[in-house]
């Protein structure tokens, strides 16, 4: 769930030795604050001085404060140790980010005396943060080398593209980031279209404002796996077109005329199927919701809300129509709970749509793995390794035999929560 930014929430749990370190690099007006009395229960000073800064001061520190407090969680600080294992971890950076401060100060202090690390890892943030991608599989396996007529032909085809197809993309810029997991990202920012704005002037006066902001286009590269995914806010057409050109320009390859489709979620209209982990992985699973498709555009979704099992509620519902062979699954929501020695246990959400977009990121890498693993073994996700067969299609008549393990360590039902359609 998205937190809500609050300067005050920041202002309270960050300590204020590093406040003061901060506001210095913005004003040498710093000791007007009364730091002795500056305390959780008492940041008025610095609210009343952040307030007094010149207004495009205060707007570069609040942009900055915001990328902070964003970093300040969980997932913030996964995503600070990745840019450090992508960067450098030299013993003063793990001293500080190991150590007992709150998320809050960490957050700072790697602004503060780290700020590579910093902003590659709101980098990483946001490419985690991202929610659909469109996956493709059987890639070559190799490691990306561009050079400036690459990326200048890459920047030019996606101008191309967009001009003649959307009227935007005059101009396009590509970068390229490197993570220690062995993935590769582009970031491709076209022009999108003008847009005027009512702003305040110095004078506090409004005026128009036209401006003509970028948006971003994502496309990552993992050269372990020889796979990629793409990001983008586009029509499903242009998103094929856009992966095509990547993979021309970045791999060097002509994507397949008939690609392997990723994922599949047919087994769940099998009410034989038994999805199983392992006792010793300590994780149970759990589906919110489910959306079906009667292959007419007609959809229903089912989601939790209680102590039944949802795929027993669904089949409930729909009854005979398992019969008609023509019910698809759309898309299901999938919760995995990992359960610690000691403290709470971790959560991790996601949703499939087949046969290529998921939601399933760069979270928890070890947790990563495990969901991975299991999707995998339950033929919810095409392995290569395994030679796993995936049906392709989500019709009831294509349902693959449920997946029977030599060891069954622990059967548990998909949902022990009760569900209502929405």
């Amino acid at each position: 769930m998205k937190r809500q930014f609050s300067l005050g929430t920041v202002f309270r749990m960050s300590d204020k030795t590093q406040l003061r370190q901060f506001f210095t690099l913005f004003s040498k007006e710093t000791d007007m604050i009364g730091w002795e009395d500056v305390n959780r229960r008492n940041i008025l000073a610095l609210e009343q001085f952040f307030d007094a800064l010149p207004p495009p001061v205060r707007v570069q520190a609040e942009v900055i404060l915001r990328n902070i407090h964003a970093l300040a969680c969980e997932e913030g600080m996964e995503a600070l140790g990745d840019a450090a294992k992508t960067l450098h971890d030299d013993s003063s950076w793990n001293e500080m980010f190991h150590s007992t401060r709150n998320l809050y100060t960490k957050s700072l202090s790697a602004w503060l005396d780290y700020r590579d690390i910093f902003e590659c890892a709101v980098q990483f943030f946001g490419i985690d943060s991202r929610t659909w991608w469109r996956k493709r599989i059987d890639l070559p396996k190799i490691t990306p080398e561009l050079d400036e007529d690459a990326i200048e032909n890459l920047e030019n085809e996606i101008e191309i593209l967009l001009k003649t197809t959307q009227g935007r993309g005059y101009v396009c810029t590509v970068e390229m980031t490197a993570r220690s997991n062995g993935v590769y990202y582009f970031f491709a920012h076209p022009d999108d279209y003008v847009r005027d704005s009512l702003v305040h002037d110095d004078d506090n006066n409004l005026v128009h404002q036209t401006i003509r902001q970028t948006f971003e286009i994502v496309f990552a590269y993992d050269s372990i796996e020889g796979s990629s995914e793409l990001s983008a806010r586009l029509p499903k057409r242009l998103r094929e077109a856009l992966e095509a050109i990547f993979l021309k320009h970045v791999l060097g390859v002509e994507p397949a005329f008939e690609e392997r489709r990723p994922f599949d979620l047919s087994m769940l209209l099998d009410p034989h199927f038994m999805p199983v982990t392992s006792s010793n992985d300590r994780v149970d699973v759990f589906i919110n919701s489910i959306t079906l498709d009667w292959n007419t555009g007609y959809t229903i979704g089912y989601r939790a809300k209680g102590s039944h099992s949802i795929r027993e509620f669904m089949f409930e519902r729909i009854g005979d129509d398992l019969d008609n062979r023509r019910l698809i699954v759309r898309r299901a929501r999938f919760r995995f709970v990992f359960h610690v020695a000691s403290g709470r246990a971790k959560t991790l959400t996601f949703e499939i749509g087949p046969p290529f977009a998921c939601t399933l990121k760069n979270q928890n890498p070890e947790h990563v793995e495990i969901v991975h693993r299991y999707l995998k073994q339950w033929r919810i996700e095409h392995d290569e390794n395994e030679n796993t067969t995936v049906a392709g299609s989500t019709v009831v008549d294509a349902l693959p035999a449920a997946w029977q393990p030599d060891d069954i360590s622990r059967a548990i039902p998909l949902s022990p929560e009760s569900f209502r359609p929405h």
